[in-house]
């Protein structure tokens, strides 16, 4: 029996067909699939012209012992119906959270990494909850972050839409694996049992975040993120779980049609749409310009949210990095700046004794050289402040002019003492 299995295997792997598997959500021909991981594998199936439910998809699927079976979807084309079940803090932050859902369902883009925050009693996790049972029901739908880079990859790798709940910090190599989950990447480790042979977890995926703050702090990822502010529930408005739960799945039929049906309209638009601002997830910014429109928000309605988001997000970068607040606080006091490395170093520690920034942060460089790159990480979140700098490579020692810059252009510039300047 073992002999035939193996002959069988290495049939199907050799000269076998090859299928690519999907999860949860796939693209085909011009249509879009969504797995109900039901017993009689029935898609959702989004093209133009509407939406339909088929149980012989021409993709198939793959489910991990995780995934749950979605409820039946029911035309329905209004989709405030999701308000009703989150308190944003604004407005702005209720339109990107309606568009950002429908956007979820789109796998062939980058979805922006989603960080929800508020106080003590805002209904963080739950709100989260709400969000996986839409897009991605699981039987362990929110997670802790695992304390080990391999064990954030292989949840990364596994689930569509991975919730981590109630983080304090992230550290600079999660940070990056998080980033990598945003626009497409993968993880390497050495396969179990073997000595050479690689495993290769490749993700590609809509993540979610959630902590009293806003739990990013590395430029990098706050400018693949979209910032979420949930406000306190009032104790006299508060509801028993139970009933909470009841009424949302009652309702979620309705939901999950007003999303498929929008993104139907939206899918019809979405070539005509040419933008002259585009944030940082391009693709999530031309697509939410067409869902807003299809959903009666309005395109340029999204896209000021969401590029004012993003203004938010990078004043975050700047307000969790020492070296960036204290490069600005410098440049409050005057127009330019001139002097080596070392000697700048040394007025930012001033400075940040003076305004009370902790320079025992992991990120306040202790060296002229770190000092060199952690500027390079706040390169475009000093640029919204309109602070430029020069660097000059001598013989001795590298010399830096920094200038406050009236129309908000950075030009970072490396010459080296023999070289013409070079423009980056």
């Amino acid at each position: 029996m073992n002999q035939s299995l193996s002959v069988l295997e290495m049939k199907a792997v050799f000269s076998g067909k090859k299928y690519t598997l999907s999860k949860r959500c796939s693209k085909h021909e011009g249509k879009y699939y969504y797995d109900l991981v039901d017993a009689g594998w029935n898609n959702v199936v989004i093209d133009e012209s509407g939406w339909t439910i088929t149980s012989a998809p021409p993709i198939l699927f793959t489910r991990s012992k995780n995934m749950k079976e979605q409820v039946l979807p029911v035309p329905y084309d209004d989709l405030t119906i999701l308000n009703k079940y989150y308190r944003f803090k604004n407005k702005a932050d209720e339109i990107l959270h309606m568009v950002d859902m429908v956007t979820k369902f789109i796998p062939d883009i980058s979805h922006p990494i989603d960080i929800i925050y508020g106080e003590k009693g805002a209904s963080k996790t739950t709100s989260m909850k709400k969000d996986r049972s839409i897009v991605d029901p699981a039987v362990r739908d929110v997670v802790s972050m695992p304390s080990s880079k391999a064990d954030l990859a292989l949840i990364l790798s596994s689930n569509y839409m991975p919730c981590f709940d109630n983080i304090d910090n992230i550290t600079p190599e999660k940070s990056d694996l998080l980033c990598m989950a945003a626009t497409g990447g993968g993880f390497s480790k050495r396969t179990l049992y073997t000595d050479d042979d690689e495993t290769i977890l490749y993700f590609k995926e809509p993540v979610m975040l959630n902590g009293i703050n806003v739990v990013a702090t590395r430029a990098d990822l706050l400018d693949r993120a979209i910032l979420l502010e949930l406000e306190r529930i009032p104790p006299e408005e508060r509801k028993e779980e139970q009933r909470i739960w009841r009424d949302f799945n009652s309702d979620k039929p309705k939901i999950l049609g007003a999303i498929f049906t929008v993104l139907s309209k939206a899918m019809s638009l979405y070539e005509e749409v040419q933008l002259d601002r585009l944030g940082r997830m391009a693709d999530f910014t031309r697509w939410g310009y067409a869902i807003a429109e299809a959903a009666g928000i309005g395109g340029e309605v999204f896209l000021d949210a969401y590029l004012n988001n993003q203004e938010r997000a990078n004043d975050e970068a700047v307000e969790s990095n020492p070296i960036a607040v204290a490069v600005i606080k410098l440049m409050n006091r005057m127009d330019s700046w001139k002097g080596s490395i070392n000697e700048l170093l040394g007025t930012l520690q001033s400075i940040a004794e003076k305004e009370n920034i902790d320079t025992f942060s992991r990120l306040w460089p202790k060296e002229p050289n770190v000092l060199s790159r952690r500027l390079n990480e706040v390169k475009s979140n000093l640029e919204q402040f309109g602070i430029t700098y020069v660097i000059r490579h001598h013989s001795s020692a590298k010399i830096i002019t920094i200038e406050k810059n009236a129309n908000n252009q950075v030009q970072i510039v490396f010459i080296e003492e023999d070289l013409p300047t070079v423009e980056i």
